[in-house]
């Protein structure tokens, strides 16, 4: 059971961001790709990401396996990575190896345990509010705006704008973004208002280097929604709880 990846160092970048969420989780592979699912300690935020079939070069799978790591040792074994690297991942009964080839070859491995499923909610919500914008954009925004030491951030909607404030003890920022300014990629829906913990967002903006676009979904008093975009129809999806403010 083996499957390749040509860009390991953007791949790498999954589970960097996983790691801010989670110290263990259980990889599911199945025809359709590679899953994971989880939630992290403070049940703040729901995770769901898949990476699809067609995003590796090689993915060779018979039926459906579940093996359990954990994610800090995946996140430092891919953090070696260097450019113009692939990584083969093989999967074995007790054990996972990671096969990292450029300049030259090394390879790590790793155990595998057993995880029981967690019990992972099914999130079905329509979303007043919806924005398509640039990754990067989007990372650099909110790396800005929790320099002010703020530790909410509010999303607010009007007429197909998006706006993000924060106000914190050093300075306060409203950004206004949108279709016309160049801001948003795409935007629709109605008027809609509510605040998140910044540090739980700020954490998923590792996502910058394999996600080109991100989708911004929320409402007044409902999870933000995020959708970090990746090749060949997978995503990685970050549901947030709203904060009183």
């Amino acid at each position: 059971m083996k499957i390749k990846v040509v860009d390991a160092v953007n791949f790498s970048f999954i589970f960097k961001t996983l790691t801010e969420f989670m110290e263990e989780t259980t990889l599911q592979l199945d025809q359709d790709g590679l899953k994971i699912k989880g939630i992290d300690p403070s049940r703040t935020v729901l995770i769901d990401v898949l990476i699809p079939s067609g995003y590796f070069e090689t993915y060779e799978i018979e039926g459906e396996t579940k093996v359990g790591v954990k994610l800090e040792d995946i996140a430092d074994i891919l953090d070696t990575a260097t450019k113009n690297d692939s990584v083969s991942i093989d999967i074995e009964q007790d054990k996972v190896s990671f096969q990292l080839d450029g300049e030259y070859e090394r390879t790590f491995t790793l155990p595998v345990f057993s995880s029981a499923d967690a019990e992972i909610p099914e999130i079905k919500l329509e979303f007043p509010f919806k924005a398509t914008m640039l990754t990067a954009t989007f990372a650099d925004l909110v790396d800005e705006l929790e320099e002010t030491g703020s530790d909410i951030i509010k999303f607010k909607s009007e007429e197909g704008k998006l706006l993000i404030i924060v106000e914190g003890d050093l300075a306060s920022a409203s950004i206004e973004l949108s279709k016309d300014n160049g801001g948003l990629m795409d935007s629709e829906g109605s008027d809609a208002e509510s605040a998140y913990g910044i540090e739980f967002i700020a954490n998923t903006t590792k996502m910058r280097k394999p996600s080109d676009t991100v989708n911004i979904e929320f409402g007044t008093q409902l999870p933000l929604k995020l959708r970090y975009n990746l090749p060949q129809g997978g995503y990685a999806d970050f549901y947030i709880s709203p904060r009183a403010e």
